[in-house]
């Protein structure tokens, strides 16, 4: 029997959805819980995790890794540094060794997806920067702790209203600025106005770093690829029209065909980054109908994805994770 190995909490259900869709296949589904130890052993002859050989195994899913948050909170609210160091360096020592694993995997099995492709989540302005350099239509980004910069952003030209094809419109109707984290998944978007003055910015800065973007009006798309190739897409609806962030208050996801340039958006992002599975998120702006990615998420969660859309991604990444190992020949 096939097995493959599926990285993460066994309580998630995405991994409880594959488990099955496995079974359908005749393969074998092994959950290796993330929150545990993972005692990586690297031998000549193979790979151990979690005291399991690995040599029969032909794919795998990667979740969660269970790396430690690295901010750890004290009673009273404030950041514990000693407890966060600790956290930070065990973290660095899980990261270093799934690295490695999944490097000497993936010379002979399928892995979606390793650790590299996670870098994105804490790289956001190195993506955004990628995105442009790949010709693909973005919000204008800007990564800064320059006060200075925060406060120009008031001058600046709204890039939608800058292009060729823009609609005529006023500044204030192109949406302004949003901030986001600059690790993603960490916190909600929220408005943003540039501050108006230096000192106003210093205090928005808070002595970090600000990620700040272009407010793209409209309907927030997530488009699956797997495997390379472009699976579906829905709208994500919030219960509220002027809810920013989608994933704040979710009440509905909407399925919806994607255009030929988004569905090539989508492979080329996929690829780029070197991910068997994602999810790419656009925006689709309610006024010229440009859809514009805003990231590439490399574990996406896609359960209720599913019970939304009827697309069927927990069949389509089963398929695709029990397909002939690599460096395997047809009889």
């Amino acid at each position: 029997m096939q097995q493959v190995g599926l990285i993460g909490s066994p309580e998630r259900a995405e991994i409880e959805r594959l488990c099955v869709r496995l079974e359908e296949r005749g393969a074998e589904g092994v959950v290796f819980d993330s929150r545990r130890d993972p005692a990586i052993r690297l031998r000549p002859d193979g790979e151990e995790l979690m005291g399991r050989d690995l040599r029969t195994f032909s794919a795998f899913y990667v979740a969660d890794l269970g790396l430690l948050p690295a901010g750890v909170r004290a009673s009273d609210g404030s950041t514990d540094r000693e407890q966060s160091v600790r956290a930070l360096r065990a973290s660095q020592r899980h990261l270093a060794s799934w690295t490695a694993l999944f490097h000497r995997l993936a010379r002979r099995a399928k892995v979606a997806n390793p650790p590299r492709a996670w870098d994105l989540h804490g790289e956001k302005p190195f993506e955004s920067a990628t995105l442009v350099r790949l010709g693909i239509l973005a919000p204008a980004t800007c990564a800064t702790t320059d006060p200075q910069a925060l406060v120009a952003l008031a001058a600046r030209p709204n890039a939608l209203a800058t292009a060729p094809d823009a609609p005529a419109a006023a500044p204030n109707e192109l949406g302004g600025w949003i901030r986001k984290g600059l690790v993603g998944g960490y916190g909600y978007t929220r408005e943003f106005a540039p501050p108006a003055d230096v000192a106003a910015a210093r205090a928005e800065l808070a002595g970090s770093a600000a990620l700040v973007q272009e407010r793209i009006v409209g309907v927030n798309v997530r488009a699956y690829v797997i495997g390379g190739r472009y699976l579906g897409a829905a709208e994500v609806h919030a219960s509220e029209g002027a809810e920013i962030d989608s994933r704040k208050q979710t009440s509905r996801l909407r399925r919806v065909e994607a255009p030929a340039s988004a569905r090539t958006d989508a492979e080329t992002l996929a690829r780029h980054w070197g991910m068997e599975f994602a999810a790419v998120d656009f925006m689709r702006d309610e006024r010229s109908g440009a859809w514009s990615v805003l990231e590439c998420n490399s574990s996406p969660f896609f359960v209720e994805f599913e019970r939304f859309t009827g697309i069927d991604v927990s069949s389509a990444l089963a398929d695709h994770l029990t397909s002939r190992a690599r460096g395997t020949r047809r009889a």
